[in-house]
This record gives structure tokens, C-alpha cells and sequence, in this order.
């Protein structure tokens, strides 16, 4: 397997991307390098380094630092060398149909994504008291997350049954009058860039909870970028992945085009066709910051979009201080209740 350490052409100590820089960094010597600094050098005898000793379909590489062997997923394209802690890029993984065509840097740090958890805690009457200090010692990764971008053109059409209903009245009677339409909508509409997550491990609502990224910010994929991070090459094909997109198009177009029929008392929809038309998709990585913090013999894992800083994740709920709200407005309801009876 092809493994691959990006090393600092002065020191040949291991590079890590920088996320306030934007840059390439050298934590020994303090070098910093631009993508094109490094293109500049030959990456057979400079700043990247190989170990070929495994099979293609091997579990485990060799640390191109310290030597030792360790085991990752298969899916894993960049890791830790947990004894030298040594960033390495696992190449073979990212090659042929698995090599993404785009990448989204991270713009946010740890400690940003711990601050962020922090605030998440905030004001919330009903979490542990002691939670914040846990989740403030949770286990923090920097994960470049496989996602598929969908591009997709539909065409909608929609018959609908309407009617105006007016209302009046003289000395003598009540009126109603009740006009009935037909009413028809058509038209093309495109979605761009949507996004569906290529990762099993990665739970889909938690990542569409993420959404949205800045898109424009897109790069090039190069492996340089993984450097210090952790990656995952995706495991779920464009086709199955996209079930889930076409049910969200879908749904926003009838949304869109059920919303132009305004103005009416009712509506019934006769016959509503929405056809797609084209489907085009690319594998992108996208920065995420996930925390997982164990409390009571349980995890709790919250993510944060790296680029935008946005964060979600589930609170643990306080059952003492639950039942203390409970009381409280039982009580308070009993004494207005009370109080309005006794006057």
C-alpha cells in the first residue's frame, strides 16, 4: 500500500496543513510553504515519502517516520501515527474513482470547535450540571468527511382545482358566492451542488444538520491538504447516495412550484408530474470538526462544519432538574388557578 508522509524540504520533518495560515508548516524548523512552494519540489525526493510493503487491500501500513505498523479502517485515507504521531496520507485509497474531485480547506481550529461545544451548553436548563466540563475534555478530530455534489434538472407540471369563496350580507339574507378555477404550472428548475453524505460511519442527519457549505471555496483535490487531518475515502456509491438526494429535489420543487398558486380559499391537486432530467455528481471532502464526550456510559458526539462553524449534536437531559421544572410549574399553575377561584 501506498503510504505517503509530506516532509519539510529543509528538515525533512513532517508537514502539517495549517489552518489560520493556509499554509504548510514545518513544527521543527517553523518553515512554511504555499501549494506552490511544495509543487515546486519533486515529490519522489523531497517532501514526500513512500512505503510500498503492503498489499493493496491491507489493513495496516508502515510509519514512514518511526516504522511502526499500524492497523486503520479500510476506508481510512489519512491518519496519526499513534507512536510518533507523524501525519500520513494513505495514497492507494485516494487513487482511480475514489480520488475526490474537490475540497473545501478548514477554515476553523480545535480549539474553536471545543469554544463552539461550549456555547452549545450554554443557558440550558435542563442539562447535567457537570456535562459542560466533559464535553470541554472531549475527544476532538479534525475529519475530512466524503460527500457526493449533486447537480440535477427537473421538469415540473401541476393541475389544481381552485376555488374563491366571497361572503355578504344584507338586512335579509346571508350570500355566498363560490368562483372555481383551473389552474396550471409548469417549468424547469435546477439544483446545484447538493450535498449527500459518502461516509457509513457518519450519521446522515447529523451531517445534512451541517449544511450549508460555502461552495464557491472549492479546490482542487490535492493529498497535501489531508496532512494533519484525518480523511475518509467514501464507502457509499453516487447511486445509492443519491436516492436521498432525489427525494429532497423533489420535495422543494413541489414546495416551489405549489407556492406560485396563491389567492384561493382551496386548492385540490388533480395530476402533478415532476420528471428528472439530468443527474451530474463529483466526490468532494469537506472539513468537519467531530467532539465526542463519554458522560454516564454514554457518548455524545457533536460536529462543526470546519468553514462555516455552525455545530449540532444532542445534549444529555437532567431527569433531577427536569422533575424540579415540573414541580415548580405545577405549582405555579395551582396557585393562579387557586387564586382566581378563591376571588
Amino acid at each position: 500500500m501506498d503510504v505517503v508522509s509530506y516532509k519539510c524540504p529543509k528538515c525533512s520533518a513532517s508537514l502539517s496543513f495549517n489552518i489560520d495560515k493556509q499554509k504548510w508548516v514545518c513544527e521543527y524548523c517553523n518553515s512554511e510553504f504555499t501549494k506552490d512552494d511544495l509543487n515546486e519540489f519533486d515529490a519522489e525526493k523531497s517532501h514526500v515519502t513512500h512505503d510500498d510493503g503492503y498489499e493493496e487491500n491491507a489493513m495496516a501500513y508502515v510509519c514512514p517516520s518511526c516504522g511502526a505498523k499500524i492497523v486503520t479502517d479500510k476506508n481510512t485515507a489519512a491518519t496519526f501515527c499513534i507512536y510518533c504521531h507523524n501525519a500520513t496520507v494513505i495514497a492507494a485509497r485516494l487513487e482511480g474513482e475514489h480520488r475526490p474531485a474537490s475540497l473545501i480547506p478548514f477554515q476553523l481550529k480545535k480549539e474553536e470547535a471545543i469554544v463552539a461545544v461550549q456555547k452549545l451548553c450554554k443557558n440550558r436548563p435542563l442539562l447535567p450540571k457537570d456535562f459542560t466540563g466533559y464535553a470541554k475534555n472531549g475527544e476532538v478530530s479534525g475529519l475530512y468527511v466524503p460527500f457526493w455534489l449533486f447537480n440535477v434538472d427537473l421538469d415540473a407540471q401541476l393541475n389544481a382545482k381552485t376555488t374563491k369563496v366571497t361572503t355578504w350580507s344584507d338586512s335579509n339574507y346571508y350570500y355566498t358566492k363560490t368562483d372555481v378555477y383551473s389552474v396550471e404550472r409548469a417549468g424547469s428548475v435546477s439544483f446545484v451542488n447538493v450535498p449527500a453524505d459518502g461516509s457509513k460511519k457518519m450519521d446522515d442527519r447529523l451531517m445534512e444538520s451541517l449544511e450549508p457549505f460555502d461552495y464557491s471555496k472549492l479546490l482542487n483535490f490535492t493529498m497535501e491538504y489531508l496532512s494533519g487531518h484525518f480523511a475518509e475515502s467514501y464507502d457509499i456509491e453516487a447511486n445509492m447516495a443519491y436516492s436521498n438526494v432525489s427525494n429532497r429535489v423533489k420535495n422543494a420543487t413541489d414546495s416551489m412550484i405549489k407556492s406560485t398558486i396563491q389567492g384561493y380559499s382551496s386548492m385540490q391537486i388533480l395530476n402533478e408530474n415532476i420528471d428528472v432530467k439530468r443527474v451530474q455528481n463529483k466526490n468532494v471532502m469537506l472539513p468537519v470538526w467531530t467532539l465526542m464526550a463519554a458522560y454516564k456510559g454514554k457518548n455524545y458526539v457533536f460536529a462543526m462544519n470546519g468553514q462555516t462553524g455552525k455545530i449540532t449534536g444532542r445534549l444529555p437531559l437532567s431527569v433531577t432538574r427536569l422533575a424540579m421544572w415540573f414541580i415548580l410549574i405545577f405549582v405555579v399553575v395551582f396557585l393562579i388557578c387557586f387564586g382566581v377561584m378563591v376571588f
